[in-house]
């Protein structure tokens, strides 16, 4: 994958699912089942920030590692601890996000509900593979270690 492609892509993916969803959903009404769907994205999120935290402390811990001076030799290293800073961001905006939807009633349908949601929907995506991206990137170097 180009770097490019990679730095992008949560991003854009993020918005074209988001945006088909309020495409497609605008005016219907949401799932009974949000309160659940809300608390368990909290959770997730939580479990990914703490996740990402920790294997970030393990990667400065071998900082003096064959690898990561490679990485650093390649400016590649700068790119993942900044891969690993926005799927930490991406996860804490979609546990307050997650929790502030809790307190929210969308049993009664208003206007900005689908708009709301749908933001809801761009920062789970872009979380979700902001967090895949950490973690392919990850695998890619452990890989190219032998």
């Amino acid at each position: 994958m180009s770097s490019k492609t990679e730095k992008w892509y949560p991003l854009v993916l993020g918005f074209i699912i988001s945006w088909c969803y309020y495409w497609f959903s605008v005016g219907n009404h949401l799932p009974n089942s949000l309160k659940e769907l809300f608390s368990a994205a909290t959770t997730l999120s939580g479990i990914a920030i703490g996740f990402l935290a920790t294997a970030k402390s393990i990667l400065f811990s071998i900082n003096q590692t064959h690898i990561v001076r490679q990485l650093k030799n390649t400016n590649k290293y700068k790119t993942l601890i900044n891969y690993f800073m926005d799927a930490i961001n991406w996860s804490f905006l979609l546990a307050i996000l997650s929790l502030t939807g809790l307190f929210i009633d969308f049993a009664n349908l208003q206007s900005w509900h689908s708009i709301a949601f749908s933001f809801w929907v761009f920062s789970l995506v872009t979380a979700g593979l902001s967090c895949y991206r950490v973690i392919d990137v990850f695998a890619t170097i452990l890989r190219s270690s032998d």
